[in-house]
């Protein structure tokens, strides 16, 4: 499908837990489409990150808005995905470990802190639309009007296990039973909070990829768009 032949879709959401493939499906899937991609978990892990670089209080609210609103931090989309920058240095990579993805959730979890997180996420929709935005609430409250919403999802041990490799090929020290803990405790904390939880969005397609390669997920994803064009173009 080529950028032209997906003119009337605007926005593509992707929501999922972690480990379901959304993030590197979403970014194939922008490139094939000639979208962008907005990475919103990338988003919260460089706040996450800045955060824990300026020694502040993950529980306090106040700083952590003011943080999320002054925050020099971009978004630049390259052949091999997103870079992620603050103050124009690359920190793609430092936003991975373990110690980030363990406290993202004090973000993720406080309303005002969210609700400026959404904020910035629906500004730059303003300026990279069409885009492929992946997360944990894009197409339930981010994006609600979204014309075409995913679901991903995958069995824990599976999920686990990508993860446990990406870990892996970026030489962190943590084994897979740490991982499957780690993305138990995550998929609880996700689904039950009271703030934007993790939940299928209304009318989104849910597709299971334990059995799916990268490339399989992202054809199954062109077919789905294929077929929701042909039905916006019939109407």
């Amino acid at each position: 499908m080529t950028k032209s032949s997906a003119k009337t879709i605007k926005v593509i959401t992707i929501d999922g837990p972690s480990g379901s493939g959304k993030s590197t499906a979403a970014c194939k899937l922008a490139q094939r489409l000639g979208f962008a991609h907005l990475d919103t978990g990338a988003m919260y892990r460089a706040v996450t990150f800045q955060a824990l670089q300026e020694g502040l209080n993950l529980r306090d609210s106040a700083k952590l808005v003011d943080l999320a609103k002054g925050i020099d931090l971009d978004l630049v989309p390259t052949a091999h995905g997103t870079q992620v920058t603050i103050c124009g240095q690359d920190v793609t990579e430092l936003i991975r470990t373990v110690e980030v993805t363990e406290n993202a959730h004090f973000l993720a979890s406080q309303r005002d802190v969210r609700d400026e997180m959404v904020k910035r996420q629906r500004k730059l929709a303003t300026k990279l639309t069409p885009l492929v935005a992946e997360g944990r609430d894009q197409g339930t409250v981010v994006f609600p009007h979204a014309q075409v919403k995913f679901f991903l999802d995958a069995d824990p041990a599976t999920r686990a296990q990508r993860r446990y490799q990406q870990l892996q090929r970026s030489g962190q020290a943590v084994t897979y039973d740490q991982v499957l803990a780690g993305i138990q405790t995550r998929d609880a904390r996700d689904s039950s909070r009271p703030t934007a939880p993790l939940e299928v969005p209304a009318g989104a397609i849910v597709i299971d990829t334990t059995n799916m390669s990268v490339s399989q997920m992202v054809d199954e994803l062109v077919r789905h768009i294929r077929r929701i064009r042909s039905i916006l173009d019939q109407g």
